[in-house]
């Protein structure tokens, strides 16, 4: 299996655990760990824990402090293209609280790049992040897309990224939402989208659903509507699916959380992953309930590590 994960929002992430962490004081960590993060890396990494070099990560790092973010990828054993950019590679601070398990991610975003030179840069790494997107997808069973796209990069990226990914006829998953999410659905649509029930009600709803029941009803109505996979999460809450409008209710596994930071990118990975091994194993029809239970398996054995988006340390 060949799966592309496209990261635009690369990140250093560095995760620093506290005994009790006092707002009004100094606090000294017990250890802190460094990783190569963000959305579509960490869904890479755990991809490559399901299969070994099933995943090929193609990301944008900024120049200034890229050589931190490659060190980490390549500890992780990443085969990836990481394209050169102006500015930094934003940094993620997790939080871990061990007295209380309490934990929280602290996000420094990148500055953006207004300079004439940035500019100029920023358009020679977009042509050529988009020709190294559509080599891969020739090699490729599907395209997972995450995260956040920084505003440097054209308006209408993710329309043409998810276009070129429905032309080339791969599996595309992808992990966004609001306006971007609803501009790529009037050009093409995702196979699978993968998104919180916040971020179904704030995409598809005039209001938040907070009845299941009812929550399920407009996943069906949704994706009947689009022929696709809906995957919604809701933290400790069952994960809600429907395919071209038949439903599906997967519980969450109760373990003794670590970090919850990176569990629904491992729950993408494990929903991809056993999506296109049943798919293909069943004439194109994917076994959505094998699907949700794969992903909740990841996404279970992330919360039980320190390190972000992984499926152990």
């Amino acid at each position: 299996m060949r799966i592309t994960t496209l990261c635009m929002s690369t990140t250093v992430q560095r995760t620093a655990v506290f005994d009790r962490i006092n707002m009004e004081e100094v606090n000294r960590s017990i250890h802190y760990r460094l990783d190569a993060s963000g959305k579509a890396v960490n869904a890479a990494r755990v991809l490559n824990q399901l299969e070994e070099h099933c995943a090929f990560l193609i990301c944008p790092a900024g120049m200034e402090n890229m050589d931190e973010f490659v060190m980490l990828a390549k500890a992780d054993g990443f085969e990836a293209s990481i394209i050169p950019v102006p500015g930094r590679v934003r940094e993620c601070c997790t939080l871990l609280e061990k007295e209380t398990g309490r934990v929280t991610e602290l996000v420094m975003d990148e500055p953006a790049c207004t300079a004439e030179k940035d500019k100029e840069l920023i358009a020679k790494a977009e042509k050529r992040l988009r020709n190294e997107l559509q080599k891969a997808l020739k090699k490729s069973d599907a395209l997972l897309f995450a995260g956040t796209t920084p505003k440097i990069w054209p308006e209408d990226f993710k329309v043409r990224v998810c276009k070129s990914a429905c032309d080339a006829g791969v599996v595309l998953l992808v992990d966004f939402w609001g306006k971007e999410l609803l501009s790529v659905l009037e050009v093409c649509t995702p196979d699978i989208i993968k998104i919180n029930a916040k971020e179904f009600c704030g995409t598809f709803c005039k209001t938040e659903i907070a009845d299941t029941e009812k929550l399920i009803r407009a996943v069906a109505d949704k994706s009947r509507e689009l022929n696709n996979c809906i995957v919604i999460t809701r933290g400790g809450d069952s994960t809600i699916g429907a395919f071209r409008g038949k439903t599906y209710e997967a519980p969450t596994e109760r373990v003794q959380a670590v970090n919850t930071i990176g569990c629904g990118d491992s729950f993408s990975s494990g929903f991809l992953y056993e999506y296109l091994k049943t798919r293909a194993a069943n004439s194109d029809e994917p076994d959505i309930e094998s699907a949700l239970a794969k992903g909740t398996w990841c996404a279970a054995r992330n919360a039980e590590c320190e390190k972000v988006g992984t499926l152990y340390e």
